[in-house]
């Protein structure tokens, strides 16, 4: 099978199985809202860090700021904890869950299979869901998140010489080189049911005997990037504008209408980032199961000719 075929097949099974988008939707909100804080943070630190002639945080002002809040709303204060908590416990859980499910969705639509639904994923992830969720916790020292965050804790405490530059980008093409080994082991996970290091070896060894083909598929790793990207520009435009929702209608007409506005307005843009970053993973990650099996049939077929 071709990678235009792939492409193809993929973008028609996420666009006609509405029950498949949802496995990359619901975490992708929970991811959004915690991007949208990790970038607050980034943004904070940057801004009080001695990079940018700033002092260090003032972790006495900010602690009797918070305790002050929540003497004085305390019912607020627990409501937001509990929501962060819930918000924590769906953006750990979920991604290796539906992932799970995706994959194995896929790999049932694709071969036919009769009686497959949508929410049979549940079942196929939780089945797989503690190797899905060491693969997560190991792959994520490679991931993009990792990455950012070295980088801005070495340039906020070390600033940019250039052999920190070279250091970054070593890292930066080692995380690569280790993700596009592992790029298959997700697949042997679910698919074969394979431990964690078997999986990692065995698609090492997929990736390297289909090093052609799988560089063929590169266009999926740029859909990925591009996924980042819109991620990261909606999240960034997401306080601005309820900022600047809030500040209009606040000056212009009441102040409860205007953070009620500014809410429904975030909301909305959350959820429009939610429903891209959605969309394009489960598209990536089916073209990738489809990649899988096509490769992975050809090495069966070797290994039965032997």
């Amino acid at each position: 099978m071709k990678c235009s075929e792939v492409i193809k097949i993929a973008w028609r099974m996420t666009n006609n199985e509405r029950g498949l988008v949802w496995y990359g939707v619901i975490p992708a909100f929970f991811g959004t809202l915690v991007g949208i804080g990790y970038l607050v943070y980034q943004f904070l630190a940057f801004q009080t860090s001695p990079f940018f002639g700033a002092k260090e945080f003032d972790f006495e002002k900010i602690e009797s700021f918070v305790l002050g809040f929540a003497g004085n709303h305390p019912t607020l204060a627990i409501l937001l904890i509990v929501l962060a908590a819930i918000v924590g416990i769906f953006y750990f859980l979920l991604p290796p869950l539906c992932e799970g499910g995706i994959i194995g969705l896929t790999s049932a639509i694709h071969k036919k299979k009769e009686g497959v639904r949508a929410s049979d994923g549940i079942a196929i992830g939780a089945h797989h869901f503690l190797r899905m969720f060491e693969f997560r916790a190991v792959i994520g020292s490679f991931g993009f998140i990792y990455f950012l965050t070295v980088i801005s804790l070495t340039i906020r405490k070390l600033g940019t010489p250039s052999w920190l530059v070279f250091l970054l980008g070593f890292i930066f093409l080692v995380s690569f080189m280790m993700s596009f080994l592992f790029i298959y082991a997700q697949n042997f996970i679910v698919l074969e049911n394979s431990k964690l290091i078997p999986a990692f070896a065995g698609s090492a060894k997929l990736v390297v005997s289909n090093f052609g083909k799988t560089i063929l598929m590169w266009l999926l790793m740029l859909l990925i990037s591009i996924r980042v990207i819109i991620n990261v520009v909606l999240i960034f435009l997401i306080p601005a504008l309820v900022a600047f929702v809030a500040n209009f209608f606040v000056s212009a007409i009441a102040f409860t209408f205007g953070i009620i506005l500014a809410v429904f307005v975030g909301f909305a843009v959350i959820l429009l980032a939610a429903y891209l970053a959605g969309v394009l993973h489960v598209f990536t990650t089916t073209a990738w199961t489809l990649t899988f099996l096509n490769l992975d049939s050809h090495r069966v077929e070797k290994l039965l000719e032997k």
